[in-house]
């Protein structure tokens, strides 16, 4: 007797807030003669967050937004302040073989272009985020920069690890949830951008991001 499983994940949005419908269903399967077990479909009820729960999670959004702008002002360019310290303590604590040879061989050594990446790259987190604009986007280029964090400073002297595994998590969970539809600007601009999706590749690719 084979088995064959069939998962289907759909998003869906309805008056009341946004519908996770998470569906699987065995198909395909060739029961041995005289079984007495019927073919059957599982199936789970679509799990609906209500507008406080989409309120929530906006707030949350922009708490963490907050959190990245707060974070520019100790790296301003064009000196970027205390940025060069940080990432001569992650070169010395990674855990990861081989990173701290690219920290110094590449950050470092160019520290002024990339200082200016990081900086810009957070300065993109803080404004998607605490204006809900593209905010998937921003929530994956904040997973990116706290992913980086935690492989280097998680175990350095002084630092608690929970810190940027939290950051990770967070990012994630913005990822997730697309938080920007609530008090955000993505909820203006969904509208048409999903008019657009009908006709255009690109525009299911924005959709996406926000």
């Amino acid at each position: 007797m084979s088995l064959h499983y069939r998962t289907e994940v759909a998003c869906i949005f309805q008056k009341d807030g946004f519908a996770m419908q998470l569906s699987s269903s065995r198909s395909d399967r060739a029961a041995a003669p005289g079984s007495l077990e019927p073919a059957s479909v599982e199936s789970h009820q679509p799990v609906v967050l209500g507008e406080r729960s989409l309120a929530l999670m906006a707030l949350v959004r922009i708490f963490f937004g907050l959190l990245w702008f707060q974070q520019l002002a100790w790296k301003m360019p064009p000196t970027f302040g205390g940025l060069r310290r940080y990432v001569e303590n992650e070169a010395q604590h990674t855990f990861v073989p081989g990173y701290s040879v690219i920290l110094t061989n590449v950050f470092l050594a160019h520290f002024s272009l990339l200082g200016t990446g990081v900086w810009i790259a957070e300065l993109l987190v803080a404004i998607t985020l605490l204006f809900g604009i593209f905010t998937r986007f921003g929530a994956l280029l904040a997973l990116l920069l706290s992913v980086q964090l935690y492989i280097g400073l998680a175990y350095a002297p002084g630092e608690w690890y929970w810190t940027y595994g939290m950051l990770v998590l967070l990012a994630m969970t913005l990822m997730a949830v697309p938080a920007g539809r609530r008090l955000g600007i993505d909820q203006l601009l969904l509208p048409r951008m999903q008019r657009a999706a009908q006709v255009s590749r690109l525009a299911r690719l924005v959709c996406w991001f926000m």
